[in-house]
């Protein structure tokens, strides 16, 4: 089917139709946009209305529609199709907290992918945000919901070769690889060192040398670590809370990591400077003891803590070259300045000179 490349082409006509590949009868009488958010993928929320027998299924009366419609988007297809995909084909297998999908595909010829989903505001869940770090509390129950999701796909067969999830790359290869090799230039890399960003960090964390070394040596600290299936983007804006506290998780970027990927990215970007060099190793023993009530062999603490000291230089490659139409000036900053303190605190740059 056509993917709509315009908001004003989400019609009730397209909106039925994309339905009907799960509801072969359902009626769309009406569809109103109602709120455009922009960002890496463009969010759209949409009020519809249904004949009796839509309503009878009881389906909402708020989606969102998920896909490309800004500028950028012909460049961003490539994760756009991952993460219809993801959806698609990996999400009902996973035992990870999301939207409702009720739409997800790609167009094979371009670079459009669409997703219909959920109305999270509609069910009264609460977005975590950059500029409001979050308590211990908030954090032991995300590490669960990870342990979790990391045993379920620990050393996974459908990894292998003819699997279900054998296209999932590995994080440090591919696709990734290419697209960091744009910021590792020396113009593009000096244009984000010289931004507010770059000026809220140490001058020691600027050096692009170091940062392309480090990429070869996280490749390798990868690849000597049994590999699971990753979120890949577990910062604050791509989670949320439950009325009951629960966490969820949306905007995966779905690839083949270790544990301690999603692990450190989320324990830097979620908590202040001050609690987090109080509660980092508390809350990483917590992880570890979830993984192994989950069935999971988890490593020992000296390994899993040297494991996510070197990892830091991930998150910092992140928000030091991520671009403002992704996220603003101001949350790169608050992300920038936790991940130079923790590489900081934990010698990162010596540990992956």
């Amino acid at each position: 089917m056509q993917l709509p490349l315009k908001v004003e082409e989400i019609t009730a006509e397209w909106v039925q139709q994309a339905l009907r590949v799960r509801f072969p009868n359902i009626i769309v009488e009406g569809c109103r946009v109602a709120d455009v958010m922009l960002g890496t993928s463009t969010k759209i929320r949409i009020e519809l209305n249904y004949d009796r027998g839509g309503q009878a299924l009881e389906l909402p009366r708020t989606m969102i529609v998920k896909g490309g419609f800004e500028a950028h988007s012909p460049g961003m297809g490539f994760m756009y199709a991952k993460e219809a995909r993801t959806y698609g084909e990996v999400l009902p297998l996973w035992d990870i907290r999301t939207p409702r999908c009720y739409f997800a595909g790609s167009d094979e010829h371009g670079y459009q992918s669409i997703i219909l989903m959920e109305d999270l505001v509609a069910r009264g869940a609460s977005f975590c945000h950059a500029q409001m770090p979050q308590g211990f509390a908030q954090v032991k129950r995300r590490l669960q919901a990870m342990a979790r999701y990391h045993a379920q796909m620990w050393r996974h067969q459908a990894f292998e070769e003819g699997g279900v999830l054998a296209w999932i790359e590995p994080r440090m290869t591919g696709d990734t690889l290419m697209y960091a090799d744009r910021y590792l230039q020396p113009e593009t890399w000096q244009h984000y060192i010289g931004s507010p960003r770059g000026a809220a960090i140490s001058r020691r964390l600027h050096d692009l040398d170091w940062m392309r070394a480090a990429f070869g040596k996280l490749a390798e600290l990868h690849g000597n670590h049994p590999l699971t299936l990753s979120h890949g983007d577990t910062h604050l804006g791509n989670l949320y809370e439950e009325a009951d506290g629960t966490p969820g998780f949306f905007d995966m970027q779905v690839n083949r990591a270790p544990w301690f990927a999603d692990v450190t990215y989320h324990l830097i970007c979620a908590l202040d400077l001050m609690d987090r060099r109080e509660w980092e190793r508390p809350l990483l023993q917590y992880y570890l003891d979830c993984l192994a009530a989950e069935g999971v062999a988890a490593p020992d603490f000296d390994e899993a803590w040297d494991c996510y000291r070197k990892e830091i230089a991930w998150g910092l490659f992140v928000f030091i070259i991520n671009e403002t139409r992704f996220q603003t000036e101001a949350v790169n900053t608050a992300y920038c300045a936790r991940f130079a303190d923790a590489a900081l605190c934990h010698d990162t740059l010596s540990l992956l000179a």
